[in-house]
Formats: structure tokens, sequence, C-alpha cells
């Protein structure tokens, strides 16, 4: 039974560390790719897929404009008689054949309107376009602050789980020689487990958000990213209503909204002009068939009269989407408005709660971290005084690091609400 016991023992222990090693040859095959923020920019500007689809949006409404310009193709009619009985033969164009040439005119402005509409399009799809960049600049800068967060926080529990593995291994020599407790070892790798588990959550963390910043730059999902901290440094926040006057000059979905009300007007004109008939002229330069004179030749004009469908449905349904385009221009400069005001404040407030971890209190802290350890390690605390300095320490250099990055992403939500970097 104690062989069967060793046996399996020994199996596990054979494919943990299979396992582990194969973990390792995985991690060195990870390209490791050092990108500054700006660094970043510049890669998702050029290689970001979604940007650059938007961007075929654009040449698609150019293609579209080309087309509104082209006028109407002219029909060639040709008219042959098969059979005739009189002669007996077939296919004869001495005894009947019509040829007839024709083309469609449109009045009323409706190929001028078709044109405009088309160009507008590709002023209101360039705007959506800037509105994706704008949206893709507050991923980005999010993603990349709380990637640097995360790794900060990575370097700071590689830091004390390395100095606790120090101490475990020289109580656990004390403990040889009856110098201290075995209980005290206990304890110490309890809370050697305890933070390795927080390291592996936050490493977790760190997955997810390499993740998203591979799919932002379009890389390899080999490539591990390694961030600088982003500073902002932000001395003095222009007044709130200057920030909400350079939004409403500046962001683009707002000034697609107000675009989009010009774009409802032209359709409406478009729809009334559509109310009046295409007109379509012929000339016929040869028809030997006709029963006035042969071989005949003349014009006519063919003219849809507009008793039944004069395109009523089409112009109420636009003159609604007019209103309709109005009252969402006034909804989002609301929107714009409250977005900016709420970022405003949000970033005041965490600017507020940054400025109480000053250079001076970050450096004592780290002298308590420091002497904690000097002070267990000469007996001068016990043990639960340490783990709870450890503790503080911990808990006190994350919430540094977390309120850091709240504080960059305020100011990137800030930035994305004025619809510009100026922060």
């Amino acid at each position: 039974m104690m062989n069967y016991r060793s046996a399996i023992f020994f199996l596990c222990f054979i494919t943990f560390t299979h396992f582990v090693k194969a973990q390792s040859t995985q991690d060195t095959t990870k390209q490791v790719l050092v990108l500054t923020y700006d660094e970043a920019k510049a890669q998702m500007l050029k290689e970001n897929l979604r940007l650059i689809a938007a961007y075929y949006d654009i040449n698609m409404a150019e293609a579209r404009t080309i087309q509104a310009k082209v006028w109407n193709n002219p029909y060639l009619v040709w008219n042959q008689g098969v059979y005739s009985v009189e002669g007996n033969d077939y296919f004869n164009a001495q005894r009947q054949a019509l040829i007839q040439f024709e083309q469609i005119f449109s009045i009323a402005g409706k190929h001028r309107n078709n044109v405009k509409l088309a160009k507008m399009s590709v002023e209101m799809n360039k705007l959506i376009v800037e509105d994706i960049l704008r949206s893709l600049m507050l991923e980005l800068s999010n993603t990349y602050t709380s990637l640097n967060s995360l790794q900060q926080q990575d370097t700071l529990y590689e830091a004390v789980l390395n100095n606790v593995g120090q101490l475990i291994a020289a109580s656990e020599q004390q403990l040889r020689t009856g110098a201290i407790a075995g209980n005290e070892v206990v304890r110490l790798r309890s809370e050697l487990i305890a933070i390795q588990a927080q390291a592996l959550q936050n490493r977790n963390a760190i997955e997810e958000q390499m993740k998203n910043m591979r799919i932002l730059l379009n890389l390899p999902a080999n490539n591990y990213v390694r961030t600088s901290e982003k500073v902002t440094l932000i001395d003095s926040l222009q007044a709130l209503p200057q920030l909400i006057s350079y939004a409403l000059e500046s962001r683009p979905d707002y000034r697609l909204k107000r675009r989009s009300i010009d774009y409802e007007k032209r359709n409406l004109k478009l729809q009334k002009s559509t109310s009046v008939p295409d007109i379509k002229f012929a000339y016929q330069p040869f028809d030997r068939g006709s029963n006035y004179v042969r071989p005949y030749e003349g014009f006519n004009i063919e003219l849809p009269i507009p008793l039944f469908d004069r395109n009523q449905g089409r112009i109420k349904e636009s003159k609604i989407r007019v209103k309709q385009a109005e009252t969402g221009f006034k909804q989002q400069e609301n929107i714009v408005v409250n977005e900016i005001t709420n970022a405003y404040y949000q970033l005041i407030n965490t600017q507020k709660g940054l400025s109480n971890y000053s250079a001076q209190f970050i450096q004592q802290l780290e002298e308590l971290n420091t002497n904690a350890t000097t002070n267990y390690n000469r007996r001068n605390i016990s043990i639960l005084e340490y783990i709870d300095q450890q503790r503080i320490y911990i808990q006190t250099k994350i919430q540094e690091i977390e309120l850091r990055n709240n504080y960059n992403r305020s100011a990137n939500q800030l930035n994305f609400s004025i619809g510009k970097e100026l922060l």
C-alpha cells in the first residue's frame, strides 16, 4: 500500500515538474516590447484594425459621391420585325425597322441635391472616424495607465515576496537552533501564501489588460508590452466654461449632430425635388415601319403625370427627420456639458486625494518597511507586529499606485470629454 502511494506521489510530482517546465518554456517565448505612451499611440494610429476599417467607410462615401455626379446613361432602342406575312420572309429590315435614342433628364435640382448629399456623407463619415479615434485614444490611455499600475504592483509584490522569503529562510535556520518558536515560521509561511494569492490575482489582471493592449496595437499574442509611467501634471486647470467651449468646437460627435441637421434639410429638398418627375427625350432617326411616311424621322417626350404619387410620404418623413435631428443636437449639447462637468470635478477630487501621498510620506513608509524587517530580526518587535506593519506597507503602496492610476484615468476621461488632449 505504501509503495502504491509512493508511486502515485512520484507520478504527480513528475507531472507537476513537467507542467512548470512547460510554463517556463512558454514564458521564454514571449517577446518583451518596451513602449512609452507616445510610442503606443503611434503604433495604434498606424496598425489598429478598427481604425483602418473606419477609413474604408470614408473611401466608400467618396465612391458614392462619384456615382452621384454621373448622369443617366442614354438608351438605344432597335425594333426589328421578325416575320412579314406579305413578303413571307424573316428579319427583313427593308420592310420594318426602328432606331431610337432616349435620354432621361432629372429636373428640379434632383441631381444637384444628390451630389450635395453625397458630399455631406463624406464629411459625416470623416467625423465618425474622428469620434472612433477619440474613443480609441481613451481606451488606449486607460489600458496603458492600468497596465502600468498593475505592473508597478507586480514589482511591489515581487519585492515583498522576496523579502518575506528571505525572512522565512532565516527563521527556519533559527528554528533548527531553537532560537524561535515553530509557530512564528508557520505564521510567516501563511503570510507568504496570502501575498502570493494577491500577486497571482494581480498577474491575471495584467494578462487581461495585456490582451486589450495587443488588440489595440494589433500585436502578436506572444508580445509582452512593458510600459513606463504616464505622468500627467496639471499645474493649473482651465475654468470649466472654457473647457466646455473647447468641446463644443472640437468634439466630433457634437459636430456630427450639428451636421446631421444640414444633411436632413438637404434631404428634404431632395424629396421635394423628387416630387417633380423626370423627363425622357427620345429621337428617332429612322423608322421604316411608320404608317405616316417611310422612313419616318422624329422625336418624342415622355413625362409621368404626378397625379397620385407626389412623394408626399417621404416629404413628410423628411420634415420629421429634420425635427428629430434638431432634438438630437440639443440632447448632445446637454450630454457634452454634463460629461465635461462630471470629468472636471472627478479630476479635482482625485487630485486632492493624491496630494496626501507626498514624497516625504512615501519615504517614511519605505523606511517603516525596512525598519520592520530589521526590528523583527533583532527581536525588537513580535511576529504579529511585523505582519501588521508589512500589511500596512503593502496596502498603502497599492492604494497610492491605484490612486495615481485613477488620477490618470480621470485626466483621460476629461480629454475624451473635451475631444482634445489638453492634459
